[in-house]
């Protein structure tokens, strides 16, 4: 296989980038666009460097790639805030995907259903005690396993339904639809 051929690796996108790193993207960005800052780019690194803080490998190479591609609407090396600015645009779109998880976990999380304590050891009264709150607890638990909660209000007519033939079903189906 040729190297054009090989599959490409799915990237790390929460690997954060390194301090070689991030110089390796101001270093091809100083040098490929003119600076509205000072020439001596050792006065502007700690401003970059405290921008680039918790930044991911993969959003600061991909910002410098839309960079490259004008994201920015100017030919000037972006200031630090710039910089940082495109790299969340960037990234965007993966923290609000771990967003709506993170939201559809806690909407969809089974509620814990409270533990049973355990058995205190010596007093017989506490043992006699437990055993009645466990009994209960037990009996809760096969009540609300035996069937879903059933709304009387919304299902009020539930026996009689059940006790229709196939043709009182049908017939009452159709009247409901002649009504819309």
């Amino acid at each position: 296989m040729t190297e054009s051929n090989l599959p490409a690796a799915q990237p790390d996108i929460s690997r954060a980038a390194t301090d070689t790193e991030k110089l390796v993207v101001l270093t091809s960005l100083l040098a490929a666009y003119p600076c509205r800052t000072p020439s001596d780019f050792r006065l502007v690194r700690p401003a970059y460097m405290q921008a680039l803080e918790d930044v991911s490998q993969w959003g600061l190479f991909e910002a410098e790639r839309r960079i490259n591609q004008n994201s920015l609407n100017h030919a000037f090396m972006p200031s630090p805030a710039e910089l940082r600015g495109e790299i969340d645009r960037v990234m965007e779109p993966f923290r609000e995907r771990a967003r709506r998880a993170a939201e559809e976990r806690r909407l969809y999380q089974w509620p814990e259903e409270p533990r049973a304590l355990p058995a205190p050891a010596g007093d017989p009264e506490a043992v006699a005690k437990w055993r009645v709150r466990r009994a209960a607890q037990k009996a809760e638990a096969a009540v609300k396993s035996a069937g879903a909660p059933v709304d009387q209000a919304l299902f009020a007519d539930k026996d009689q339904r059940s006790q229709r033939t196939p043709a009182e079903a049908i017939a009452d189906f159709v009247s409901r639809q002649d009504r819309r």
